[in-house]
């Protein structure tokens, strides 16, 4: 380097600068960058800058349309991120100085810092030359080594545009399949996009597929035998078994295991002939019993999913509140080394950094200073699956700094900080060692077994603790050898009645495990082989994929539990019928990550493989822009009969499953059925499982229905309704709900021969709701036969019937009325909606809120077609100067008070986020 000359280097953190000027030393901070005589180090805060929205491109695309697909830019451009433009003009005024000759790229060790880097140094148009130093060590020896052995930043150029590929190959399949999906799938009565991308496509059908599972699933009766024995010094308990049981081969487990298992009986006749030979053979009763040492392996360091798992595991957290944490106690406490790591090794040269830690908190007595102390005096064990270079990537796992917290820590903080401790701890300690005890019971021709454990040596759970793990002893059954034959009392045999539950909903931390193992399920060898380490998504990003699904209403929280919605499963469901079902496939991740690695190691071109990326997503648009709805279900059979014209079938469409006598029109017409039944019922998918159940046998169930919200969860029989398709019913088949389709108990009932709008009508009183339906009987009216006039030979008696009046059924007109019981905060009586509906107004109404709690007054209109309107009025004319003053101090206070309330609420988060 030119003595004369300064370089600048840019890390990816803050937290990367400090530690590089520390270790180099003779740095000075200015401001927003350190400065020594030979070097200025900057940073950035991750990406600074993004690529141009389509509409930024060309103002045409600001509507979305069709024929404006596939976007495929020449060119593609980039913008500051919102807020990070005055950090790039900072490093690029730091970048033009006069005494900077070029600018050394401390990125992080990997593809996204290297596309950092390289945003950064375009946005600022420079020609100076520029280096890489690639860290995967931060000690401070690591960092004076590798700034002696700068290489050339054009020997990563091929890494370079392997990252420029990957952002912008998952822009153009983002961009153009969401609007193209959009577009085909959006109605009026949608809101919202329909986004499609690379990565959460693919974790969508994963979730997708297994509510179908969950949905499909019908609970199977079946028995368990729980047997009771004693000996001369203790009794015990065996469940059960069949010793010949072969379990069926299939490719989810999961699935396999909700029904078939090994002490299982699903027969009536298989279980009183178990009975039979028990109680023939219960005096002869006889038990061995194995105990064996087992090894409970020391856990390995957190990396982040690892991180997220285990908080969700424990605590119900969601991942992204888990990386909040963490990122935290990161960057605000200096507790933890950076979160976002898909590392669970440390580099090999850590080992001292790794004992002063120890040393640090051994000193200060806390819970774990004695765990502290033990380790240090018998040293580290486990290094080989701690300590690995070829396991450090961008960054190490996730460990303590060894400072301690300057205030005391609550919440997600002090539990995500205890997690990683413990982990830490744990790792360097010895196995846990257990005496794992199997009996089994011979009852004449039947099997029963006991299986219990017992902690012999605590080695790493002396700080983790046995979890939700219950240690549990038995006493062995003689002095001698268990193995052995021994003769015992059988006591009683209960069985106990079950049901098959279905496979469980995807909790987070399994989601996360199977995206970062996805490879498992993919055929394709090389693909597979790709995914076996990177998965789909990045540690960092895989928490903001959940958290994207359930803000697009694809996926909603159930407890801990992910379950898919409606719209996700039609999401997958129309994909995979197009087809373009690669966009629901992580076989996709894997083919697109197949080719960057062939472009990191110069065996592809950055055009060539972005030319592939551009035929891909045309061939993507067009089949998207050209589907028939009624094309992509026509090989699928019929699901029943329809139950209201008795002649058409019911078939499956894209938003529920109808005759196909239907027409377009909404007037039924003698030769067509406009019955329909839709996908979505009470926040449950109605899958073709449930229709064929219900066309064939009219009263189905119990099954799992939710509120709105997600909070109450209910369960529900149903049954056909030729008018709302599907309703609640009770065991035997009456409905619950009103036949006008208000999902609704009538609690109260009432005629009024006469109302406002001059027909009868019938007052129902639900819980939410009054309703009124009105409608009037067929009459005779008054028809005149018109025929052109002819000469005719008639006699008298037909002229006379001519003249008489006959009589033809009018159409029954009928109209529904529904006003909330709860109406713009003031809670409307029965009265008050029985005078709307007998004279067609209500007096003014002094006590209404707007949204925004502004008081309002106004009477209540009732319209031909049985709505309502307002009709403002002064509420200042209606209550008198006097009242009205009254009515504002009162309201003032309650304001005042929600106020009070709000900042009480402010303050109680900032504390718990301190």
């Amino acid at each position: 380097m030119d003595k004369a000359s300064k370089w600048l280097v840019v890390t990816e953190k803050p937290s990367v600068a400090g530690d590089l000027a520390k270790a180099l030393g003779g740095f000075e901070k200015k401001g927003d960058h350190y400065e020594s005589p030979k070097y200025y180090i900057t940073w950035a805060v991750g990406h600074l800058l993004e690529l141009l929205e389509p509409e930024e491109l060309d103002p045409k695309y600001k509507r979305w349309l069709l024929q404006d697909l596939p976007i495929l830019p020449q060119e593609f451009q980039y913008k500051p991120k919102k807020g990070q433009t005055e950090r790039l003009n900072h490093i690029k005024s730091l970048a033009k100085k006069s005494d900077v000759s070029g600018i050394i790229n401390a990125c992080d060790a990997g593809r996204e810092g290297e596309l950092i880097f390289r945003e950064i140094y375009d946005f600022c148009t420079i020609k100076k030359p520029f280096k890489r130093i690639w860290l995967q060590s931060m000690t401070p020896e690591s960092i004076r080594k590798e700034f002696q052995t700068l290489k050339p930043g054009h020997d990563y150029d091929n890494l370079g545009d392997a990252a420029r590929c990957r952002a912008e190959s998952d822009w153009l399949i983002g961009m153009n399949a969401t609007r193209a999906v959009t577009k085909r799938l959006k109605t009026r009565n949608t809101k919202g996009v329909w986004s499609v991308g690379r990565v959460q496509t693919p974790t969508l059908a994963l979730i997708a597929k297994r509510e179908l599972d969950y949905l499909k699933h019908r609970p199977e009766p079946f028995f368990n035998l729980e047997g009771r024995f004693s000996t001369p010094t203790h009794e015990y308990s065996g469940l059960w078994f069949d010793p010949k049981f072969k379990k069926s081969h299939s490719d989810d487990e999961e699935i396999i295991n909700t029904r078939e298992k090994e002490d299982r009986i699903f027969s009536q006749q298989k279980l009183d002939e178990i009975l039979k030979n028990f109680n023939a053979n219960k005096d002869h009763a006889k038990a061995s019993e194995t105990r064996k040492e087992s090894k409970e392996i020391a856990p390995q360091l957190f990396d982040l999913t690892l991180l997220q798992r285990e908080a969700n595991r424990k605590f119900g957290m969601p991942a992204s509140r888990t990386l909040q944490a963490a990122q935290r106690l990161y960057e605000k406490h200096k507790l933890l080394t950076y979160p976002r790591t898909d590392s669970r090794y440390l580099p090999e040269d850590y080992v001292d950094n790794v004992k002063n830690i120890l040393k640090e908190y051994s000193a200060i007595p806390t819970e774990y200073s004695k765990a502290c102390q033990k380790i240090l005096k018998i040293g580290l064990l486990n290094k080989e699956r701690v300590f690995n270079n070829k396991h450090v990537s961008d960054h190490f796992a996730i460990i303590p700094t060894g400072q301690f917290p300057s205030e005391k820590l609550d919440g997600d903080d002090a539990r995500i900080f205890d997690l990683v401790l413990k982990r830490f701890f744990a790792a360097f300690m010895s196995h846990a060692i257990w005496a794992k005890v199997e009996r089994i019971t011979a009852v004449g021709e039947q099997s029963f077994r006991t299986r219990v454990q017992d902690l012999q040596e605590p080695g790493w759970r002396e700080v983790y603790g046995l979890d939700t793990e219950e240690e549990s002893k038995l006493p062995k059954l003689n002095e001698k050898n268990s193995e052995e034959q021994t003769s015992v009392q059988s006591e009683s045999i209960d069985p106990i009645q079950n049901a098959t539950k279905p496979p469980p909903r995807y909790t987070e931390a399994k989601l996360l495990s199977l995206m970062e193992h996805c490879g498992k399920s993919v055929i394709d060898e090389e693909i597979a082989e790709v995914l076996k380490d990177k998965g789909i998504g990045t540690p960092a990003t895989r928490a903001d994929i959940i958290e994207n699904l359930i803000s697009k209403e694809y996926v909603s929280r159930y407890g801990k539990a992910l379950k898919a919605t409606s719209k996700g499963i039609r999401l997958v469901d129309v994909l995979n019928r197009i087809p373009i079902d690669i966009l629901s496939k992580v076989d996709l991740t894997g083919e697109i990550e197949a080719g960057l690695r062939k472009m990191e190691k110069g065996q592809e071109k950055r055009s060539d493989f972005m030319q592939n990326m551009f035929d891909f997503t045309s061939t993507i648009v067009d089949k998207a822009r050209t589907f028939e709805y009624d094309a992509i279900y026509k090989n699928d059979p019929p699901l029943g009969a329809c139950p209201v014209c008795k002649i058409g079938k019911v078939f499956e469409g894209f938003w529920g499953y109808k005759c196909n006598r239907a027409g377009n029109s909404k007037e039924t017409t003698p030769d067509q059925c406009n019955f329909i039944i839709w996908k979505e019922k009470s926040q449950r998918y109605i899958d073709r499982s449930v229709i064929e159940e219900v066309l064939n046998n009219k009263i189905v169930g119990p099954f799992e229905f939710s509120n709105s919200s997600g909070t109450s969860h209910y369960e529900e029989f149903l049954t056909v309704s030729p008018i709302k398709g599907i309703i609640f019913c009770d065991e035997k088949g009456e409905p619950k709900e009103s036949a006008t389709g208000y999902d609704a108990v009538v609690l109260h009932e009432e005629l009024l021969n006469e109302t406002f709008l001059k027909m009868p009508g019938t007052v129902k009183v639900t819980e939410m709701a009054y309703l009124c339906e009105f409608g009037v009987q067929p009459t005779e009216v008054n028809v005149e036969a018109v025929k052109p006039k002819r000469k005719s030979k008639k006699t008298s008696e037909d002229t006379e019937e001519k003249k008489k009046k006959v009589t033809k059924p009018k159409k029954v007109k009928r109209l529904i009325s529904r006003m909330p019981r709860i109406l713009c905060g003031r809670e409307m009586t029965l009265e008050d909606y029985k005078s709307f509906i007998l004279t067609g107004s209500t007096p003014p109404i002094a006590d209404f809120k707007s949204k925004k709690g502004r008081p309002f007054a106004a009477a209540l209109h009732l319209k031909e077609n049985g709505n309502f309107e307002f009709k403002f009025v002064s509420r200042k004319a209606l209550l008198g100067d006097n009242e009205l003053e009254k009515s504002k101090k009162t309201s003032k206070k309650s304001t005042n008070k929600a106020k009070v309330v709000k900042k009480s609420k402010k303050t109680e988060n900032v504390s718990e986020s301190v």
